[in-house]
């Protein structure tokens, strides 16, 4: 029986998707994590509580918009299953042109945004004037790259979907190695700081935009070429149309809440002054890494469970989405294993790596052991997301991210007033295993797509 009539999800079928998509995942955070290194290099190691700052406009933006990409995933994948690959191409173009036209008027409005999002930081915050003022330098000239960013976003969606997870994982390498390579020039060799950090990240945005459009003619030219299947009543077809507007509604609701978790923890992280806002910036690039290294089994089952989804065999359908569910979960929490035991063998090494010498230094290291145990309180809630996407069951994920995020708020509130930055950073483990629990109460509904 051949693997696409199997009604088995084999092991070897979801490494092939996953190792190359957490390669990619894990390499994204790796961008912030080379910003801080750089910047730990040079004579102005403080400006990574800057870039901290001016990070968290950039993370609500994009992680906002990052409905593009889920969406994208979770259509494409159920087309493809269906074998239309004519509305598989329609998402994509769908996807593209949502996230240029929202990368454009993020560019058009970029003074009202930076100005308002920098007085909303400033509230209750220790941070010193200097460092605002890198910040906002930070913001002026990353932001040029938000066409670029939000564009690629659905390329992203599109090649994981197309089981492509290759792909994606060599655009990210390239932004990563060229973005190391402009951080070094930039800010440890001409001095730049925050501004040096910012120029290199919009390059490398650039970049990978420009690769993003030669990896997708390479698929298109193995499906029929460039010039075939596309159809106009697809791509303007008003059923599609509102499905895809009411899927891009509930991801933009659930994405816009779990930025604004990150960018309140960051602002929280303010209220202990520059030495805790810089030691939090730090610990959080590793935190970031690790959810996002868990990931490709995550981005497996998006594309797995879309295909079966979408399958119009729904008996076969819905033994290829038990078995792929099943295995992604055991490999998933094997990777979160390994990392726990890779951090606590490897924390006095990372944390050397990423900061100077003194009182940052100590500082992240008082709070490492948070990110060690962090592999196991991210893994299942990152696993249920790709779930979700896949089944394209994103109200539920919505509704899953307001409880969530209000709980964290109210907790980080109250424990962070009585154990400071430590319970800052409890209420923050709270928030992910949250989700984690909400979702897995939503996760019956999703057999209801294989109902005949």
């Amino acid at each position: 029986m051949s693997a696409a009539a199997s009604p088995v999800v084999s092991y070897k079928r979801i490494l092939q998707l996953a190792w190359p998509a957490s390669v990619a995942a894990s390499v994204t955070p790796l961008l912030g994590a080379v910003d801080v290194w750089a910047l730990a290099q040079s004579d102005r190691p403080l400006d990574i509580a800057a870039v901290g700052l001016g990070s968290i406009i950039f993370s609500l933006a994009y992680w906002s918009f990052g409905f593009i990409r889920m969406s994208v995933a979770g259509l494409t994948a159920q087309a493809a299953g269906a074998e239309d690959e004519a509305e598989a191409r329609a998402s994509l173009v769908r996807g593209a042109a949502i996230g240029g036209g929202v990368g454009l008027a993020l560019v058009l409005l970029q003074y009202p945004i930076g100005h308002y999002s920098f007085q909303l930081l400033a509230i209750g915050s220790d941070a010193s004037r200097t460092t605002f003022e890198s910040a906002e330098q930070y913001f002026a000239i990353r932001i040029w790259g938000a066409p670029f960013a939000l564009a690629s976003y659905a390329a992203f969606g599109w090649m994981t979907a197309r089981e492509r997870t290759d792909y994606l994982m060599a655009v990210s390498i390239l932004m990563t190695g060229l973005n190391i390579v402009l951080d070094y020039w930039f800010v440890v060799g001409f001095g730049w700081g925050a501004a040096g950090v910012a120029a290199g990240t919009l390059i490398a945005e650039i970049a990978g935009f420009i690769a993003c459009l030669a990896f997708v003619a390479l698929i298109l030219r193995r499906h029929g070429g460039l010039a075939a299947h596309w159809r106009m009543a697809h791509l303007l077809a008003p059923d599609k149309i509102r499905r895809t507007v009411s899927i891009n509604v509930d991801i933009f609701i659930r994405t816009v809440l779990l930025a604004f978790s990150f960018s309140w923890f960051v602002q929280r992280s303010g209220a202990f002054g520059d030495v805790a806002l810089a030691a939090n910036q730090v610990l959080l690039q590793l935190f970031l890494f690790t959810g996002l290294a868990l990931d490709g089994t995550a981005i497996a089952a998006e594309t797995l469970v879309g295909r079966a989804v979408g399958a119009r065999d729904k008996a076969l359908g819905a033994a290829r989405y038990a078995s792929a569910v099943r295995r992604t979960f055991i490999l998933a929490i094997f990777a979160a294993l390994v990392f726990v035991v890779f951090y606590w063998a490897a924390d006095d090494v990372l944390i050397g790596l990423l900061t100077p010498e003194g009182e940052l230094r100590r500082a992240a290291h008082a709070y490492m052991p948070w990110v060690i145990i962090s592999p196991l309180i991210v893994v299942i809630g990152f696993q249920l997301d790709g779930i979700f996407i896949g089944a394209t069951r994103v109200r539920e994920m919505r509704n899953s991210m307001i409880v969530s995020a209000f709980v964290f708020i109210a907790a980080s509130l109250f424990l962070a007033d009585r154990f400071g930055n430590h319970g800052l950073w409890a209420a923050f483990s709270m928030y992910f295993l949250l989700r984690a629990a909400t979702l897995g109460i939503y996760l019956p509904r999703i057999k209801s797509a294989f109902v005949n």
